[in-house]
């Protein structure tokens, strides 16, 4: 709900459904692999945000605790798992990055307005 509505709020001119659908994978995947071992369950945290470009792409970022990514090509190809291999299927570049300050990294995905052949 939270992104349908705020990816309404920002006036994304693309397929809304869609959004929510990416946003939805990256954060069952935030939930799954972003926590290091041994952190205690009131520690973790999994930030989710959205954000308009200039250009009209719509960027959504999910940030979590664990800076480690094995296999983060394979991941986005379906070489493993599942998840972001969707993400790209329903048309957004995937990327990954590690904060200037403190631990984690964000896993991005850019939707463009308009059709995507599945």
């Amino acid at each position: 709900m939270w992104t349908r509505r705020i990816v309404t709020v920002l006036g994304w001119n693309g397929d809304v459904l869609r959004a929510v659908e990416v946003a939805a994978r990256l954060v069952d995947n935030g939930v799954r692999h972003g926590t290091p071992d041994g952190l205690a369950l009131s520690e973790r945290q999994l930030s989710l945000s959205a954000a308009l470009e200039a250009a009209g792409a719509l960027v959504i970022d999910v940030s979590d605790q664990n800076p480690a990514f094995p296999n983060f090509d394979a991941a986005v190809r379906g070489k493993k798992g599942r998840g972001l291999r969707q993400v790209a299927r329903l048309g957004a570049r995937v990327t990954r990055f590690l904060p200037q300050e403190g631990p984690g990294k964000t896993v991005r995905a850019v939707l463009v307005p308009g059709l995507v052949d599945l």
